[in-house]
């Protein structure tokens, strides 16, 4: 639970050795390379080219991974096989750098799907084509004759078309009335009435007439063909290009077993586009370069190392940045407590010189993640759900770690959920009067369920305070946010211990926490009527508040250090109501375990499990159905308030943000990661 520290690498290289010491200091993943501020930058004329091509490459590729998901989503089942690559692909740095020296290799993949996608739009332009020329003869395939029969003779215009079907009656009457002209219907297409006009020539504009006034479309083809057997050809036809069409799926699908290659293509050539652009942060002369990088210290031996093995003449030097100077935050936590990165990342990047709150606040947050959810059932959903869903996102991603945040938050869940009895929303150890017996023994059982019913019991457990009855629950609850904001003090005083502010630390942190502690101490203590501890209790509480009141501008001068005092008391307020805001911990946890009995045990054990198999199979269904639902809600719930808990309550009284995430150069990348 710290954050790294960081130094500031200047670095001369040769310039025919700065490829190979970038891809040295990628290799070390631990070098943020930024600009060099304290040197002239020269002009490279010729990375805009280089760029060019990579992003040309990379769009090339990019295009045919597309290419291929549409093929796929688009294939039957069968063949999709394990369908396009996930992102999130680990790959060590060996097998990242051995795509420059496969660069014929992966041409031919790209060439090859090119390729299929060429034989495809061939393949879909003449599919149309066919489909089209089908539509025109459709029509008439009632028509026993070749259409080059329907020709003018020398004395009459003879037309062949369609007739909609509402214009079929008026055609006909208006047709019969005309001694020019004579007509047959040779049958129905999708449209209308095929019909077949016979016109004298010299009287043949008063046919047209009719036949324009009646909605009549010719026929457009002339050739010597009857139109059944046309047909019969373009069906052949269609049914050959539908075939070459399932055939450039095929291997469109075994083409897709090399997505996860292209991919890690496309990250490579995204990584050398990076290479190219940074030359115009370096500064340069015909034959060197300036780099300049932060990197944190520990790791300094191992990037001189790998420079010194790339580079056959180089100098490099480190300068460790002081705390108070600006530095990118490079977080150092084991595996567990990394995942809370993400939620304190939601708030703000700590700063350089900052305390790391990853390792207490993530404990707190499970904490009150697991006072929320209170149940076994639910916990173990959590557990479950979380890590099954981790596992299928890419290794380091935020929602990788908040479901795992969220699995760890199931392991308290399950521990509240014992202690209180839940297990989605039945009492197991207490059992239900006249539904469900106990699970434990009958002597057991019956010890428990009075001491639940006097200490645990959410809504009937009270406690006397003052006078007043207090839900016992209630109490615990605010006596944890009590605590919670008592640690947050201590980390106060831990970070201005760190930078030497002994007095500020002792009495801006120390002893306010103490007062905190003590108040806990005196409350509980008071209920449980040990007048003896209580008694002490209060007089530290006391003692303490009015010291921390005191002392509250002890580094002030002249007349801010009475105001300080003044704020310091009036302070005192925002204490109480920020421990009140506590209470959400046991309003959360009350609306879901009473949703939880209401589907578990009202609807589904008490209302439809007596009816009978059916009441069963429907009170299950209930039973699942209620409980996920409750679970979602629940969840979003629980984080939401979870986190302000943590951000307000919690960051508010130390917590030092607006840092910048450490970014190694080269190692941020859309669809892989690195293993090493």
């Amino acid at each position: 639970m710290a954050i790294a520290e960081m130094s500031r690498m200047t670095l001369v290289g040769l310039k025919s050795d700065k490829n190979e010491i970038l891809d040295a200091l990628q290799r070390t993943g631990a070098a943020q390379i930024t600009p060099s501020e304290e040197y002239e930058l020269a002009p490279h004329g010729e990375n805009g080219e280089g760029v060019a091509k990579e992003n040309a490459l990379v769009l090339r590729a990019e295009h045919v991974l597309e290419y291929l998901t549409k093929e796929l989503d688009d294939a039957p089942k069968a063949l999709r096989g394990d369908g396009v690559a996930k992102d999130g692909i680990g790959v060590t740095s060996q097998q990242f750098f051995a795509v420059g020296d496969a660069q014929e290799e992966y041409e031919k993949i790209l060439s090859d799907v090119e390729k299929i996608e060429a034989d495809r739009n061939e393949n879909n332009s003449a599919l149309s084509a066919v489909q089209a020329e089908r539509k025109t003869y459709a029509d008439y395939e009632c028509v026993p004759d070749s259409f080059a029969a329907f020709c003018d003779t020398e004395c009459a215009a003879v037309y062949l078309g369609v007739i909609p079907f509402d214009k079929t009656a008026a055609f006909s009457e208006h047709m019969n009335e005309l001694d020019t002209a004579a007509f047959r219907i040779l049958g129905n297409a999708s449209r209308g009435e095929v019909v077949c006009v016979v016109a004298y020539k010299p009287e043949k504009d008063k046919a047209e007439t009719v036949m324009s006034s009646c909605g009549f479309t010719r026929c457009p083809v002339k050739d010597d063909v009857i139109a059944k057997e046309k047909l019969r050809e373009l069906d052949e036809k269609e049914e050959r290009l539908k075939q070459i069409g399932e055939n450039i799926t095929a291997r469109a699908c075994e083409a897709a077993t090399f997505t996860e290659k292209i991919k890690i293509y496309v990250d490579y050539h995204n990584f050398l586009k990076e290479k190219y652009s940074l030359d115009e942060t370096f500064a340069a002369t015909d034959s060197a370069f300036v780099l300049s990088a932060y990197v944190p210290t520990e790791a300094t031996e191992r990037i001189k190392a790998a420079v010194n093995q790339a580079s056959r003449a180089n100098y490099i030097c480190f300068e460790q940045i002081k705390r108070d100077e600006f530095a990118p935050t490079l977080m150092k936590n084991k595996k567990a407590v990394a995942n809370f990165e993400s939620v304190t990342n939601m708030y703000s990047v700590p700063a350089y010189g900052a305390l790391d709150p990853n390792g207490v606040m993530g404990f707190f947050f499970s904490l009150f993640m697991g006072v929320i959810m209170a149940d076994v059932g639910y916990g173990l959903m959590m557990i479950v759900g979380g890590f099954l869903f981790a596992k299928k996102q890419r290794e380091g991603t935020t929602v990788n770690r908040m479901a795992k945040v969220f699995a760890i938050g199931g392991f308290f869940a399950v521990a509240f959920g014992l202690l209180l009895d839940s297990f989605l929303g039945l009492s197991l150890f207490r059992g239900s009067e006249g539904y469900y017996g106990s699970i434990l023994p009958a002597s057991i059982a019956g010890k428990y369920a009075e001491w639940y019913a006097e200490f645990i019991d959410p809504v009937a457990a009270n406690v006397r305070l003052m006078g007043i009855d207090i839900p016992s629950m209630l109490l615990w609850c605010l006596g944890l946010g009590t605590i919670h904001i008592a640690v947050s003090l201590i980390m106060k005083a831990v970070q201005c211990f760190k930078r030497g502010q002994i007095v500020d630390g002792i009495f801006g942190g120390i002893v306010w926490s103490l007062a905190l502690i003590s108040l806990v101490v005196w409350v509980f203590c008071m209920c449980a009527e040990i007048s003896s501890v209580t008694t002490y209790a209060m007089y530290a509480t006391v003692g303490c508040a009015v010291l921390g009141v005191l002392t509250a501008g002890i580094t002030e001068k002249g007349a801010w250090k009475f105001i300080k005092m003044f704020t310091s008391a009036y302070g005192l307020i925002n204490y109480a109501s920020d421990i009140l805001s506590y209470a959400r911990l046991y309003g959360l946890m009350l609306s879901g375990a009473q949703i939880a009995s209401i589907f578990t045990n009202t609807l589904a054990i008490q209302m439809l499990f007596p009816s009978g198999v059916a009441g069963i199979i429907f009170g299950v269904i209930v039973i699942i159905i209620g409980n996920v639902f409750n679970v979602a809600m629940s969840l979003l719930g629980a984080f939401i308030h979870d986190s302000r808990l943590q951000y307000v309550e919690f960051f508010g009284r130390f917590y030092e943000g607006e840092g910048e995430l450490f970014t190694p150069f080269g190692r941020s990348y859309e669809h892989i990661y690195f293993k090493n």
